[in-house]
């Protein structure tokens, strides 16, 4: 119960978890990581520390702070990807950000995504057939888009915001084609 309170109390914070993995020396974007996390949920993984951060060096108060915040941000997307009536939050900037930070921010949560989804090593050909599938090959779009093609006009804010939303109910899609066969 506490830890339910604690969770809905917690709001992932782009920047701040940005300057955690940088300080961390991660190699991973907040979007990135955040992304990674999202997949491996998809995916059926069930322990994250392996696949980000795990080089931190237990002694370093930074890198045990991202952990910490990684750790918040895996429960509370796993929350949100089981509980149909909230959306998933994405992590990333805020919306004062340039448009050509945010547009780099949702191509890195894509990668991260896939790679993330990837390391579930799914065995389940129908995630790759019907919505699902394309699904996916979307995500894959989005990872190599040109971001030449986002300017400063209220169409790439559209565009942005378009593209944001359509993430979290495709990684949602993904989550349920996973998971709702399993139960």
């Amino acid at each position: 119960m506490l830890n339910s309170i604690i969770m809905t109390q917690f709001k992932p914070d782009h920047a701040r978890l940005e300057r955690l993995l940088q300080a961390a020396s991660a190699e991973q974007s907040a979007a990135e990581a955040h992304g990674m996390l999202c997949g491996m949920l998809c995916a059926g993984v069930e322990q994250w520390r392996p696949n980000l951060l795990e080089e931190a060096d237990e002694n370093d108060l930074l890198a045990q702070e991202a952990l910490q915040e990684l750790e918040r941000l895996w429960e509370l997307s796993g929350r949100e990807l089981r509980e149909h009536r909230m959306p998933l939050q994405l992590v990333l900037p805020e919306d004062e950000r340039p448009v050509l930070e945010r547009a780099t921010a949702l191509r890195d949560w894509s990668q991260g995504f896939l790679y993330g989804f990837g390391l579930g090593g799914s065995q389940k050909p129908e995630l790759f057939r019907g919505e699902a599938g394309e699904a996916l090959r979307d995500f894959s779009e989005i990872a190599r888009m040109d971001l030449e093609e986002f300017g400063q006009a209220e169409e790439a804010e559209e565009a942005l915001m378009q593209l944001a939303e359509y993430l979290w109910v495709a990684a949602s899609l993904l989550w349920h084609e996973r998971h709702d066969d399993a139960e």
